[in-house]
């Protein structure tokens, strides 16, 4: 499917980036990874006890659900103008790399720090045959609840191999999406995937593997990233001007949705244990802070929760090899958690460290080294061009060359045999 318009044209590319940023969608990313990070500080020994079923403390699933809707909209808002008319080999290329440049560095980093940690570990000792699937970001793709690789080593990455698996995949659901006699066929699949998969596991499959396919399996998840790219299908449709005074409905709606999703989530049947349950309220909730109004736009718009959402990712991958350090430290010195006292201190310590630390990585590791490896690209494909037009200047000159060849060898065998009848 290429484009005969723009998938030609790399400025289209280039001016898919500079649109406008969204600050409140990149500020409410650090709430989101927040949570994540409060779903995890139960690992330190003594904090289960302490926390319970408080549902502060078990909504992570909110956040990573809430990032997958997010991932969609964003990158249809970015890119929806360069995959509207076709998808073409070099903008493909392009589009791929720039993601596997986003998300990689960050887990291969993390990946390097929590395997020794994963080796040495005496509560779950570790699965070798896991070790290739999580490098290379594909733990999420075995279609088998057992062995379960997504439980070992740097838990979180599972997401990060779900959108790993949403990347080839997002430039034909904007083709799809985005074009009005198009749409209907993302829509199609999708609602076959889960009418297969719902018969698949509706009998004889125990709950742990309806809770993998559900919840881990990357099919699965592919849904989620569907509804943020309809989401942002609609914000930019010309009439978005309309969103803006409803923004405010549409966040506390979305908000009190979520919570809702939560708090039902224990009590529900299996279908609805990966995401589901927060679609509704991540799409309402994203629709309504990319209006750009409102008081909780206003407050994620603020120039630290800025800098601190830009930095939600290495947050997201660094707080649990940071936590499961903290847990063998903890082992080791037979120190357990017994107060409410000693349990808010290890929540906001911890926190510091796991943020300073993310603010480290992102900044001096994440996007230096994510500027080098995009360049990388940008300069192949550059001297890849310039081999191409300079073999067709020298194409050219070698049929310009074989037309005047003939009379080239004319004048030559005249003058020879000038030369040879001249005294």
């Amino acid at each position: 499917m290429r484009s005969t318009h723009n998938s030609e044209r790399p400025e289209v590319y280039r001016e898919a980036m500079r649109k406008v940023e969204l600050s409140g969608l990149t500020g409410i990313r650090f709430y989101a990874a927040f949570f994540v990070y409060l779903h995890h500080i139960v690992l330190i020994p003594g904090m289960t006890a302490l926390s319970g079923s408080s549902l502060l403390f078990n909504a992570g699933d909110v956040g990573v659900s809430f990032f997958f809707v997010l991932s969609g909209f964003i990158l249809t808002y970015n890119y929806a103008d360069v995959f509207r008319d076709g998808v073409s080999g070099a903008n493909y290329q392009r589009f791929v790399w720039d993601r596997l440049t986003k998300i990689y560095p960050v887990h291969f980093l993390t990946f390097v720090l929590v395997l020794p940690i994963a080796i040495f570990s005496p509560q779950l000792p570790l699965d070798w045959r896991a070790v290739p699937f999580h490098l290379f970001l594909l733990q999420c793709f075995w279609p088998s609840a057992t062995p379960a690789f997504s439980d070992y080593l740097n838990v979180p990455s599972w997401s990060i191999s779900c959108e790993w698996f949403f990347y080839p995949l997002a430039p034909l659901a904007m083709f799809f999406a985005v074009g009005n006699r198009r749409r209907w066929v993302p829509m199609v699949v999708a609602l076959g995937y889960a009418c297969g998969l719902g018969l698949f596991l509706w009998h004889g499959q125990s709950d742990s593997a309806r809770l993998y396919f559900v919840s881990r399996f990357a099919p699965s998840r592919f849904v989620e990233f569907l509804v943020g790219v309809f989401v942002a299908r609609i914000f930019l449709t010309p009439s978005r001007s309309n969103l803006g005074e409803v923004s405010g409905l549409a966040q506390a709606t979305g908000i009190l949705l979520i919570i809702a999703g939560a708090m039902y989530r224990q009590d529900s049947p299996w279908p609805f244990w990966g995401g589901l349950l927060y679609e509704p309220g991540s799409a309402l909730l994203i629709l309504g802070l990319a209006s750009g109004r409102g008081f909780f736009v206003a407050h994620l718009s603020r120039p630290g929760l800025n800098r601190l959402g830009i930095a939600s990712f290495s947050l997201y991958l660094i707080h649990l090899p940071l936590l499961r350090a903290m847990k063998g430290i903890c082992l080791h010195l037979g120190w357990e958690v017994h107060s409410w006292l000693a349990f808010w201190a290890v929540v906001i310590g911890m926190f510091m460290v796991v943020q300073t630390a993310a603010l480290l990585i992102c900044h001096e590791y994440e996007i230096p080294l994510q500027k080098r490896l995009r360049r990388l690209l940008v300069q192949d494909r550059r001297l890849a061009e310039r081999r191409r037009s300079h073999a067709g200047v020298m194409s050219d000159r070698r049929r310009t060359d074989r037309r005047a060849r003939p009379q080239v060898d004319v004048e030559r065998k005249l003058t020879s045999y000038a030369s040879l009848t001249l005294p």
